[in-house]
C-alpha cells in the first residue's frame, strides 16, 4: 500500500511489535460519535485470544484484544463484547485505562510496508462514560503543517508536526478526573481535558538534558524525535493531580508541577539507576504511606544496557533493579505484592522485588486448554484472582493464604463449537511447528470419554497418533495438541495432512491441516 502522505521515519529505534498475534486488520474508522445503550453483546467468549491489554476496577475486568474490547464482571464467566461496534471498526487495542465508569481505548493496526517494514498506526480512540453502555470516538493526536510552536515560560518551542498516524500509536492511557494523558510514540506525551477534541502537547527534556522549566534558557530549542529518544514517549502514570510520570526510549521523566517542569532519570545520570532508558511500562503500587513507582525497562541501543524491572520510593533519586535480564511489559499489584507479565511468564513478588516466582507450566485441565507461549503482555488483578494476557489465551489463578499463586489455572480461549462429536477443526491453520502447535478442536460427547487421535500424511500413512485412547472427562469441548512431529520426533515436511477423532470408539471426525514452515 502507497502512501498519499510521507511518513516521518524515527531515528535510533526500530518500530515496536508488541508480540504475535497482534497484527490488527485494517477497515475505516466511521465518524459516528456514539451508540445506544446495551449495544454490547453478551458472550462466554472473548473477542479474540489476542489479549494485550487488562484493566480492573473493583470487581470489573476491561480486555483489550487484537479484534477488540470487552468487560466482565463475573471473573472472566462471561463478558460484553464491543467487537464489531463503529468505534471498535479498527478492533486492534494498543492502550485502555479505566477510571470509575470511564473507559478509554487507543485502536490501531499494524502494517507491512515495502520500505519501511512493519509500522504501526494509529486510529484513535473509543471511550465511554457509562461502563460502555455507549461509545463515543476522538481522533488520534495530529497536527497541521504548520502547527509548531508551543508557548513555554518566555520562549516558543518549536515541534516537529506530526502529520500522519503512521509510527504515531498511543501505547499508554491514564484517564484522571479531568484530563486524558496519552503516550504515543512519535506525537509524544499529550493532554486533553476535552475528551480529545484538543490536545496540549509537553514540553520534556531532550537527551542531552536532565530537567527542564519554563525559567530555563531555551531559545531554539526543538522537539523532534527524529533526533531524541525521550521525545518518543510510551508509557504515562499520573501518581497524583501534580505528579506525573512519563516513560520514553531515553528514560525516566518525573514533574512534581502537573507536566510543566520535568525532571530525566536514566541509565546513566544517577548513582543507583535503572538498567535500562527504554520504559515499556510505569505502575504506582499504594502502600500504606507512600507510592512506589515500578517501571519495566529495556535496552534502547546504548551499551550496556539490560531488560529489567525497577522500582523507587523517593521519587526517583535511588532506584532498586530486580529481574535483571527478564523482558517485562506490563506490572498490577494486589496490596504488596507485585505481579510482572513477560516473556518468561507471570512473575510474583511479595518482598519488593528481591525474590520472585513464576507461574510454570500453565494448564486447565477441566478445559483441556494449555498456553503454550510463555509470553504474557497483560497482568491484572481482581480481589485473589491474578488474569494474565498473552497471545494464546486469558489466564487466572487464585492468590490467597490457602490457593498459592500458579497452584491451579483457568485457561480461557476463544473458539467455534465443534456441537457434535462428529465434528472437529483445527487451528491456526496453517501452521508453523517451528514456532507454533496446532489445535484439534472436538467434542468429547459427555461427561466421560476415551479420545484417540491420529495423524496422516497425504498418502494417508500414519505418522502421528497424538492420543491412543486417551481418558477425558467434563462437558466442555476440548482442544489437543499437536507439534507437528511424527512418531520419531522429526518436523514433518510442508504439505497438508489429515487428522481423525474418535471418541468411545465411534465413527470417526475427520480433518486437515496444512503445515507450512
Amino acid at each position: 500500500m502507497k502512501y498519499r502522505r510521507p511518513i516521518i521515519l524515527l531515528a535510533g529505534l526500530a518500530v515496536l511489535r508488541i508480540g504475535p498475534g497482534l497484527n490488527f486488520a485494517q477497515t475505516r474508522l466511521p465518524a459516528s460519535p456514539s451508540l445506544k445503550a446495551d449495544a454490547g453483546t453478551v458472550t462466554t467468549q472473548l473477542p479474540s485470544n489476542a489479549v494485550s491489554q487488562i484493566n480492573t476496577r473493583n470487581n470489573t475486568l476491561w480486555i483489550g484484544t487484537g479484534k477488540g474490547a470487552a468487560r466482565s464482571s463475573d471473573g472472566g464467566r462471561t463478558f460484553v463484547s464491543y467487537r464489531g461496534l463503529p468505534q471498535f471498526a479498527r478492533p486492534g487495542i494498543f492502550a485502555m485505562d479505566v477510571k470509575g465508569d470511564t473507559v478509554w481505548c487507543s485502536t490501531g493496526y499494524v502494517e507491512e510496508t515495502q520500505t519501511a517494514g512493519n509500522v504501526q498506526t494509529g486510529t484513535g480512540y473509543a471511550y465511554s462514560f457509562d461502563n460502555g453502555a455507549t461509545w463515543h470516538s476522538a481522533s488520534q493526536p495530529l497536527d497541521g503543517v504548520a502547527d509548531s510552536l508551543v508557548p513555554y515560560g518566555q520562549y516558543n518551542i518549536h515541534f516537529l508536526p506530526i502529520v500522519v498516524p503512521e509510527q504515531n500509536v498511543t501505547f499508554r492511557i491514564d484517564v484522571t478526573d479531568s484530563a486524558v494523558w496519552v503516550a504515543s510514540w512519535s506525537s509524544g506525551l499529550r493532554k486533553s481535558t476535552d475528551n480529545g477534541a484538543t490536545w496540549h502537547r509537553t514540553v520534556l527534556p531532550s537527551d542531552s538534558l536532565s530537567s527542564i522549566a519554563p525559567t530555563d534558557a531555551l531559545n531554539g530549542y526543538t522537539m523532534d524525535p527524529r533526533n531524541n529518544n525521550n521525545f518518543l514517549v510510551f508509557s504515562v502514570y499520573v501518581e497524583s493531580p501534580s505528579v506525573v510520570w512519563a516513560g520514553s526510549a531515553g528514560g525516566i521523566n518525573r514533574s512534581a508541577d502537573g507536566g510543566i517542569s520535568w525532571k530525566k532519570f536514566t541509565a546513566a545520570n544517577e548513582l543507583e539507576h535503572v538498567l535500562a532508558n527504554w520504559v515499556i511500562a510505569i505502575r504506582g503500587q499504594r502502600l500504606s504511606n507512600h507510592t512506589r513507582i515500578w517501571t519495566a525497562n529495556w535496552p534502547a541501543g546504548s551499551s550496556g544496557e539490560v531488560y529489567s524491572v525497577s522500582c523507587t520510593d523517593d521519587s526517583g533519586q535511588t532506584w532498586k533493579n530486580t529481574l535483571v535480564g527478564v523482558k517485562a511489559y506490563d506490572l498490577a499489584f494486589k496490596d504488596s505484592i507485585v505481579y510482572v507479565a513477560a516473556d518468561q511468564g507471570l512473575y510474583r513478588s511479595s518482598d519488593g522485588g528481591t525474590s520472585w516466582s513464576t507461574s510454570g507450566s500453565i494448564v486447565d485441565p477441566a478445559r483441556g486448554n494449555v498456553i503454550t507461549s510463555t509470553s504474557f503482555y497483560a497482568v491484572g488483578v481482581v480481589g485473589d484472582s491474578v488474569y494474565g494476557g498473552n497471545a494464546d489465551g486469558f489466564v487466572k489463578t487464585i492468590d490467597n493464604g490457602t490457593h498459592a499463586f500458579g497452584a491451579a489455572w483457568d485457561v480461557l480461549r476463544t473458539n467455534q463449537p465443534a456441537g457434535s462429536t462428529s465434528t472437529t477443526y483445527s487451528y491456526p491453520n496453517p501452521f508453523s511447528p517451528r514456532h507454533e502447535v496446532v489445535r484439534f478442536h472436538y467434542n468429547p460427547g459427555g461427561s466421560t470419554a476415551t479420545v484417540t487421535i491420529e495423524v496422516f500424511d497425504f498418502g494417508m500413512h500414519r505418522v502421528k497418533t497424538v492420543l491412543r485412547d486417551a481418558p477425558r472427562s467434563g462437558p466442555q469441548e476440548r482442544d489437543e495438541l499437536w507439534d507437528g512431529r511424527d512418531e520419531n520426533g522429526a518436523l514433518l515436511p510442508n504439505g497438508v495432512y489429515f487428522y481423525r477423532v474418535v471418541v468411545n470408539g465411534g465413527d470417526p471426525a475427520w480433518g486437515k491441516v496444512m503445515v507450512l514452515q
